[in-house]
């Protein structure tokens, strides 16, 4: 709904014209939009120049991003991490948008620090730099220094950002709902879903206190490396409009050479900043979500410096266990458990599992008999982004987003180090993570949760509502086809308890057997009897599993 229509309807004319001028109006013609440009058409004062039809259709989106002005580069930069809807050109042309934004005098952002303040900055800090050391499309950053003689910097929302942003996000909202009912091919990028998420993500970054909230998160969580730097947060002056922290002075990571002239080991830098992303993301679920060399900083004794947490990415524990699911899946060769996870991204009730798990099939061939540290994480999400694209299935945001943030880290770390192997920081953990999901104690907990949830189910009063029916018979043999594959995951999981049973028997039978002690009988030791036939028969149990095993998946190639 349009708060100020006139302003709206014009700032909405504005975008068309962009879009037209940029040669996207047959694409407005497919959305049904024929009357709009044909109407928008008649103000426009030359036709399409020859420079622009000359550019490639993805770089002329993002020129005309550019002219949309911060709201739509900030729309644009959330759409380069979503690397399962658009094509690998897209991505990189998407990539290219700077959010830089002509620089403000100090006369116009004062008023809005003193503000923020309650006082006039002059009283607050010893100095503040009226030259700015960074300017964006939402803020401005300055230096500045307490009266303790602590460096700071002063990071100021800009005048009448919060209420252009607020207007623009109207417009996208409608504009999301038009594409969602007038184009078929557009609807399955489920344009509405996407500007919310955007919405949120970009009212969230307007928040600067939100941002600070992330910076000491993701300290707290990454203490444990005493060589990394996250800037202080001075709370007594920091607010939604001001974010005032710690000034930290490094070598940036974009510069290669002066690592090399401050004698700084880039090999250890690169390990170091690989370290910490994938502690945040497989450990800890909160990752900072631009990880581009200009947000890293390089510091004395080869330590490391993070900024700027205005986009942060979560990983709930579930999809962290999904991730390791899909590793451990791909390690073992586990066809349907690598597609059920896939399934489960998806979220959708169509799809063809049987097909998508063939796929698969073909998919992790390709790692068959690797050591984890060649399995390469960003390179499987990538593959398996490109085989749900196959399928029209769309991928949860937080999880494009790990693959962005992934994808992003390697080419940081190549910048640094040419040959560098995001897998070899990862390694370790994922050893660590895979070793803690499959705990004997672990596993007691899950099944005594189950149990209790069993128990819940038994007491619960029977609801006199009809279940739904399914309707379609792809649904019902999706259905079947989920039963099929929880029930192999179920198999495999009782296999593994029972494997953990057979290895405590074994010990046990095995201490009986050289055990000196206890009864005799005929001078024979009752206990290394005992001991004996527990050994033969837990080693025979042992082969029967392992023959069965071999004979089921025999069918299963059979089949």
């Amino acid at each position: 709904m349009l708060s100020n229509p006139v302003k709206d309807v014009k700032r909405l004319n504005e975008i068309f014209s962009i879009l037209i001028k940029y040669g996207f109006g047959d694409m407005m013609r497919r959305m049904g939009l024929s009357n709009t440009v044909e109407h928008t058409s008649r103000f426009m004062r030359a036709p399409i120049s020859n420079e622009l039809l000359n550019m490639k259709p993805p770089e002329r989106f993002r020129c005309a991003i550019e002219e949309m002005g911060p709201t739509f580069i900030k729309l644009g930069q959330i759409l380069a991490t979503r690397v399962d809807l658009f094509s690998q050109d897209m991505i990189h042309e998407l990539e290219k948008l700077q959010d830089n934004a002509p620089v403000l005098p100090y006369s116009e952002v004062e008023p809005l620090i003193e503000k923020a303040l309650g006082a006039p900055p002059a009283k607050v800090f010893r100095y503040v730099n009226e030259l700015p050391l960074a300017s964006a499309s939402m803020a401005q950053v300055h230096e500045a220094m307490t009266k303790k003689g602590e460096r700071v910097v002063l990071k100021v929302r800009k005048p009448g950002v919060k209420s252009t942003i607020e207007a623009d996000l109207r417009l996208m909202h409608s504009m999301a709902r038009l594409l969602a009912i007038q184009s078929v091919e557009l609807r399955r990028y489920q344009p509405e879903e996407m500007v919310r998420e955007f919405d949120r993500s970009l009212k969230r970054e307007l928040d600067f206190t939100i941002e600070a909230k992330n910076a000491e998160r993701i300290a707290k969580n990454l203490r444990k490396f005493k060589w990394l730097k996250i800037p202080k947060i001075y709370w007594q002056w920091t607010s939604e409009t001001l974010n005032v922290q710690e000034f930290v002075q490094g070598i940036s990571a974009k510069d290669p050479e002066a690592l090399d002239k401050a004698g700084l080991d880039r090999e250890v830098l690169a390990l170091r900043g690989s370290q910490v992303a994938w502690k945040c993301m497989l450990e800890d679920g909160l990752f900072h979500a631009d990880p581009h060399p200009g947000n890293f900083y390089a510091l004395p004794g080869n330590g490391i410096a993070m900024l700027d947490f205005g986009m942060v990415g979560k990983l709930s524990y579930q999809r962290r266990e999904q991730m390791i699911r899909l590793v451990r899946s791909i390690i073992f060769q586990e066809t349907d458990a690598a597609a059920a996870v896939l399934v489960e991204w998806s979220n959708s009730d169509n799809v063809d599992v049987e097909a998508l798990a063939r796929e698969c099939g073909e998919l992790i061939e390709q790692y068959y008999g690797l050591p984890l540290n060649e399995i390469d994480i960003p390179q499987i999400l990538l593959d398996c982004m490109a085989l749900m694209r196959n399928y029209d299935l769309v991928l949860p945001s937080d999880i494009t987003l790990a693959a962005k943030a992934f994808i992003t880290l390697e080419g940081f770390g190549r910048l640094i180090k040419p040959d560098f192997n995001l897998m070899e920081a990862a390694e370790p953990l994922i050893k660590d993570l895979i070793k803690k999901r499959y705990h004997p104690a672990r596993l007691a907990r899950s099944l005594g949760s189950r149990a209790i949830r069993f128990v819940d189910k038994v007491y619960e009063a029977p609801s006199e509502l009809p279940q739904q029916q399914h309707r379609g018979s792809s649904q019902k043999l999706d259905a079947y086809l989920i039963d099929r594959l929880s029930y192999r995951l179920e198999d495999a999981s009782y296999r593994q308890t029972q494997a953990i049973y057979d290895v405590g028997f074994l010990l046990v039978f095995t201490l009986m057997l050289i055990t000196s002690h206890g009864p005799r009988i005929y001078d024979i030791s009752v206990l290394n009897v005992i001991g004996l036939l527990g050994v033969l028969g837990v080693t025979g149990n042992v082969f029967r599993v392992q023959v069965v095993t071999w004979w089921q998946r025999k069918k299963r190639d059979l089949n």
